[in-house]
């Protein structure tokens, strides 16, 4: 068949397809079918072509379809409105938005598809997934469902939306810091904490202070192949300056709880310990409570800052900084403890075998062994193992520390008592045991993670100093 006469067929097939009668009432061939018959390239809108008959394939494919057009081709305004609105219903099904909860629509002839966001399903994504069902949390780090979307609580050491970061290692690039590295430019740079100074090497660090926090005075007698066995059915009683940042709180002269020295100004304890109390003081140097040795110090305590979020309920933000009314004096047996930076806890501190605590033992709020005592190994629990552990959850600000064969002789200790993690020959403070006494005594001891509160304890001791 030559060209022009194909040309006059398929121009006679469209012009007949066109003519309304009662046996052709639909305008229209389904769309996959018309694209079937007719496949050839778009054709292009040239110059008079208005003057053209009306064609109702380049009016509602070519263009922009509106009434105007339709009508033209028509010539009817009943045929064209009846075509209209069976156009507009096909080609902007899209338009009334039938996708819920962020879902992409997209329209097919005479329906629609949606595309849902993840953890949404269903033909319109009415449907909420279960979010965490995907496992977003990576190493190690546990997902908790919230609403339309998920939070991941990370494992000590890690941090991001997934928990996919670790911190910054200061062992990067051959640095090895004594204590803390920051990133300046390109370079890991190592700092110290507080009465410690850089040395020549730019990572170790050398004692400016007398008594810089962290350091004992007195060497300690206890060898490592013993603190199992010292833990647990050896003499828990500790020497004299074994832990020279731990202080005791007393109201009235009753013993409330424990604490620790952070430095000469400020104490930390426990919020539940202080929460309910208007005045008291903090006795540091303190060994044996029935003997006056001559070394201890009683300062009273001028004013409290307890957590704003602190919870009586659920033992959360269970954290109290005290300011004294004097500075401390410290000596052999009175010394600070060093506060880490959080990454530094998290990833290198926390990630020890084991940490060390101490206190008077109470029970029933009586002295029931009036020496201190320090129970140098508490293994650290990894969070998915300590869930459980205790009527209250365990949430991300809190971890546990010891084994059941601990539980009683920890947990009968003062309330408030630091736990701290020694590294290269420091000690730092990694927790607080919790001021609560509802607590099950037969488990595993839950500690506030200090590391989570760094930058709150800071920024209360900057604030105070500018204000004196």
């Amino acid at each position: 068949m030559g060209t022009l006469s194909t040309m006059a067929w398929l121009l006679g097939f469209v012009l007949s397809s066109l003519v309304p009668t009662e046996a052709n009432q639909q305008v229209f061939l389904p769309s996959n079918a018309a694209h079937g018959l007719l496949s050839r390239q778009k054709r292009k809108n040239f110059l008079l072509e208005e003057l053209r008959p009306g064609n109702l394939e380049r009016e509602c494919r070519e263009e922009q379809c509106d009434f105007e057009e339709v009508r033209e081709v028509f010539e009817n305004n009943e045929e064209a409105w009846k075509f209209f609105r069976t156009y507009m219903v096909t080609s902007n099904v899209c338009a009334s938005a039938p996708c819920w909860n962020g879902g992409t629509c997209h329209s097919t002839p005479g329906d629609y598809n949606c595309t849902c966001k993840t953890g949404y399903s269903g033909r319109s994504c009415e449907i909420e997934n279960d979010v965490c069902a995907s496992n977003p949390c990576k190493n190690g780090g546990w997902c908790q469902n919230e609403a339309t979307h998920y939070k991941c609580s990370c494992e000590t050491g890690y941090y991001g939306q997934n928990c996919e970061h670790g911190p910054q290692d200061c062992t990067s690039h051959g640095q090895t810091c004594d204590h803390f590295c920051k990133l300046k430019d390109v370079y890991l740079c190592c700092y110290c904490a507080q009465g410690y100074k850089l040395g020549e090497d730019q990572k170790s660090c050398v004692p400016e202070v007398p008594y810089p926090c962290g350091k004992l005075s007195i060497p300690s007698a206890i060898d490592d192949s013993d603190l199992i066995l010292r833990a647990i059915i050896g003499d828990q009683r500790c020497q004299r300056g074994e832990y020279p940042w731990q202080v005791l709180l007393k109201h009235n002269d009753e013993i409330v709880c424990g604490g620790v020295i952070l430095n000469e100004d400020f104490v930390l304890t426990s919020a539940a310990c202080v929460n309910h109390l208007h005045s008291f003081t903090v006795v540091l140097g303190e060994y044996n409570l029935e003997v006056d040795e001559g070394i201890e110090q009683t300062i009273n305590v001028s004013r409290m800052h307890i957590h704003s979020r602190y919870s009586r309920m659920t033992f959360e933000n269970d954290i109290a900084l005290l300011e004294l009314e004097t500075p401390i004096q410290f000596n052999n047996y009175t010394s600070p403890i060093c506060l880490p930076e959080a990454d530094f806890a998290e990833f290198f501190l926390m990630n020890s075998e084991y940490g060390a605590v101490s206190g008077w033992k109470l029970k029933q709020g009586r002295v029931e062994q009036p020496v201190l005592l320090g129970v140098p190994y508490v293994p650290y629990i990894k969070h998915a193992s300590c869930e459980g552990v205790q009527p209250f959850p365990i949430v991300h600000r809190m971890f546990c520390a010891g084994f059941e064969e601990l539980a009683d002789p920890l947990c009968s200790l003062t309330r408030g008592s630091p736990l701290v993690t020694s590294y290269k020959g420091v000690w730092f403070l990694t927790g607080m045991s919790l001021g609560a006494d509802e607590y099950n005594c037969n488990k595993i001891p839950v500690y506030t993670k200090v590391s989570r509160y760094v930058n709150w304890i800071k920024k209360i001791m900057r604030q105070t100093r500018s204000g004196h």
